[in-house]
Formats: structure tokens, sequence, C-alpha cells
């Protein structure tokens, strides 16, 4: 909110008195106005214009709805929308209802080098989108936290409906089952890991892995007919394979390899907090908005039963009852 300008905080929340203090002794310089409460009811009393939500991740879908109910017309959630698909479409039907704009902060959206690959895929410059191929790892390879990231990334790039996925929890959680029974992430253990299949409309695949014995880093892979974008720990980079159509030996030229370079300069949540601002108040979709955000926790659903039955399994759509 500093970074963006042009707001001002009134009010802060937080059921902590030693936060309350450290906000107020690191922000009271920049927003000397600002109120101080121990309870989301007492603050939401107050007229407010946009809400950060930043509580724990089971209780998002809470204080979302609570500030719809509040009358606020910007929200800006963290990540995941919610920790249930039933929540998730109980809340769209709120967001809907109320009028308010909701944007998700699923973070790797607004990176600039992810704003030019997902351009360079749209304008088809390296022809039809293929596969997208995202691994992540390291102690926070977490389902509901990390992980949703790139879950929602490969819907972000794909740009098309997700109908089904098959794969597994890590090593050792075939019984986690189909509830969330997190703590909120803050631990780990409590949040396991997870390697997806996703099957979008179109035909295009994206295959997600994020997995705790996994190097901590990320891994992106975007392929086109082509040739490829990737993005990883030695940079972004676009390698143009182009090739005739005949597929006779010798069709395939030798690869072209550049750097990626963005044209936007925004990025994180300064990036997604000016675009739900500006999305509002042009009255058109953030460009992380809660119905996409919502697909993420349908896919997440979706390899919950997966991982159970040991199946492919359809993605619920919304306004369908979900499956047993």
């Amino acid at each position: 909110m500093a970074a963006v300008g042009g707001i001002s905080v009134h009010a802060v929340c937080d059921v902590r008195p030693e936060a309350r203090q450290r906000f107020s002794r690191d922000w009271a310089s920049l927003w000397p106005d600002i109120v101080s409460f121990d309870s989301a009811e007492s603050m939401l009393t107050r007229p407010l214009d946009l809400v950060s939500v930043v509580t724990p991740d089971h209780l998002h879908a809470e204080m979302i709805e609570r500030c719809l109910e509040a009358g606020v017309g910007m929200i800006f959630t963290e990540k995941p929308f919610t920790t249930d698909l039933a929540e998730a479409d109980r809340l769209l039907d709120l967001i809907d209802a109320r009028g308010a704009t909701v944007t998700v902060n699923h973070t790797w959206r607004w990176r600039p080098d992810i704003v030019e690959a997902r351009a360079i895929v749209e304008e088809g410059r390296l022809g039809p989108l293929s596969q997208i191929s995202i691994e992540a790892g390291g102690p926070r390879a977490m389902l509901f936290r990390n992980l949703s990231h790139f879950i929602d990334l490969a819907i972000h790039i794909a740009g098309s409906r997700p109908l089904w996925v098959t794969g597994e929890l890590e090593p050792g959680e075939t019984d986690y089952g189909l509830v969330y029974s997190g703590d909120g992430g803050s631990d780990p253990q409590r949040d396991p890991g997870a390697w997806m299949t996703i099957g979008f409309d179109g035909g295009v695949r994206g295959h997600v892995s994020g997995l705790k014995a996994s190097p901590a880093d990320v891994c992106i892979q975007i392929q086109c007919e082509g040739g490829r974008i990737t993005i990883d720990p030695l940079g972004a980079r676009v390698i143009a394979n182009p090739r005739t159509n005949d597929g006779t030996p010798g069709s395939v030229g030798g690869p072209s390899i550049q750097a990626l370079r963005p044209r936007h300069t925004k990025s994180g949540m300064e990036a997604g907090l000016a675009d739900l601002i500006d999305s509002h108040h042009r009255g058109r979709p953030s460009s992380a908005p809660a119905s996409e955000a919502r697909e993420t926790i349908a896919v997440i659903d979706a390899l919950l039963r997966s991982n159970r039955d040991r199946a492919r399994v359809k993605v619920t759509p919304r306004d369908q009852e979900l499956a047993p």
C-alpha cells in the first residue's frame, strides 16, 4: 500500500497486542491516524473502502465474508482463496450479489517475466501452446500454500478451464483425506506437497509438482509448437525452434535462444493492489479475480480425490454439486 501510493490506511486488526504495537511503530510516521483493533467485528464498524485479508489460510473465507457483509467494496486477500470448494462457491455468489471486487494474491501473475511470457503465448509468437511444466520444492512446498501459487499460474498461462486432474500427495500422505487439515500455514508438515497433471479445455496439459524433498527453487517450462519459454534460477529465456509442417528428417532447425526481456516493471503485491483499485473503479475484472482463484481450489479438490481414488478425477465446475 505504501508503494502504490495514494492510499491512506486508517485501521489495522490483529489478535496479538505485540503485532498491533509493532505495526503502529513501523507505520505511524506515514499513516498517523491508524486505529488498531483486536477483532475484525470492531474494525469493520468503520467505513472502509479496501481491506486486505492476511489471516491464516483457513480463516480467509470467514474474513472475506465479514468484509462483504460490512459493505467493503475492494478486498485484497492472501491465497488460498478458501480451503474448501463449497465455501469458495458460496463466497462467489456473495461477491456477485454485493458487487465487490476481490483480488487473490497469486503473486506470480504480476511478475514481469510471467507477464511477458504470457503475452508471448497469447500473441502466438511461438505457435500454439501445448504444455506447461512447473516444478517447485523445499520445506514450504505445501499444497494449499506455496503450491497453490503454481496451480494458479498453470491455469493463468493455459488461459482455459481445467477439466480433470490426476496425481498424488507426497510419500506418506496417502491417507490425507479430502478435508484441509493444516494449521493455517505455520507447520509445513500438516500441509503436504504433491505432483499432478491437469488437463485443460482445448488439450493443453499442465504438470505441476511441489515436493519438500526437491530443491527449494522454481523451474517453469512453457512449451509451444515452435519453441519454449524457460524461467528458472538461471534466468528467463525464449528458445525458438521453428520447423516446417511436413515432419520429414531435417525439417527441424537449430534453436535460437534469447533472454526474455519484460516490458513491465511493477511486480508482486504492489502491482496486484494497484490493479485491484483500477479494476474496481473501471468496473472490469481484476487480473487475479476470485472466480479464477476458485479454479485453483477446484483443482486441489480434484487432486485430493485423485490421491484417494488413484484415478483421473473431473474438476467440479461452479454451480455443480461436488462429487462424493
